[in-house]
């Protein structure tokens, strides 16, 4: 047997492993705001802190997804307000789908307001302005 063929293949299987876990960790929808893409916890957590879940359903792509990362979520003053009183979920609808079509989610970029228990509260479909975002989030 070739020893080195088969320390090789350890090496390439460890790095693919950890490779891997690197990419599915949670990271921000954007940078300066907290979020998360377990919806469970983030239920959990808002029961816990008396905060409202928002949902941002996007993917891979989509213009209007991106624009409202730059343009509303990496906004200040809607990070300070989202950071007070939200626990915010990142969903990729083509990793997960399922929760799509739990919320009825039929295109992107959609952001749906959950109480604690799971419960729709209000939604916004498709891309609004900073100015519109706040107004809508602080209703709630």
């Amino acid at each position: 047997m070739n020893y080195k063929i088969i320390g090789l293949a350890i090496v390439i299987l460890m790095v693919f492993i950890s490779v891997s876990a690197v990419c599915s960790a949670d990271s921000p929808i954007v940078d300066g705001l907290n979020s998360t893409t377990n919806l469970n916890q983030a239920l959990n957590d808002a029961g816990d802190q008396n905060k409202t879940v928002l949902l941002i359903f996007d993917q891979d792509s989509c213009y209007y997804c991106d624009l409202l990362k730059k343009d509303v979520l990496s906004n200040a003053e809607v990070q300070k307000q989202l950071e007070t009183g939200f626990i915010v979920v990142d969903i990729d609808i083509a990793k997960q789908p399922q929760i799509a079509s739990k919320y009825k989610v039929m295109g992107t970029p959609t952001c749906v307001f959950l109480d604690s228990k799971g419960n729709e509260v209000q939604r916004i479909g498709g891309y609004v302005s900073a100015g519109e975002f706040l107004n809508s989030i602080k209703e709630i």
